[in-house]
């Protein structure tokens, strides 16, 4: 499902990518290290549509299931 939320992403189907995300965290809520990589890829979408806030909400996530997520804590700097 990842896979396919990707190519969406790559396409340029913003939103449908968000959607199929949204899908691929109810798969599994306690992969901690996985969510965190759909929600930053969640906000990277929601960053495209100039959806900062939230955005920064899904950033927060990431961080919060991954306090060593790198790639989360600069995308939230850039948005900041």
């Amino acid at each position: 499902m990842k896979e396919k939320a990707t190519e969406l992403f790559k396409k340029g189907d913003i939103q449908a990518a968000i959607d199929k995300f949204g899908e691929c965290i109810e798969l599994d809520e306690l992969n901690v290290h996985y969510n965190a990589v759909i929600y930053f890829n969640m906000a990277l979408g929601l960053a495209k549509q100039k959806k900062n806030e939230e955005s920064l909400k899904c950033l927060n996530k990431a961080v919060n299931l991954n306090p060593k997520y790198g790639k989360a804590f600069v995308k939230r700097g850039e948005i900041n």
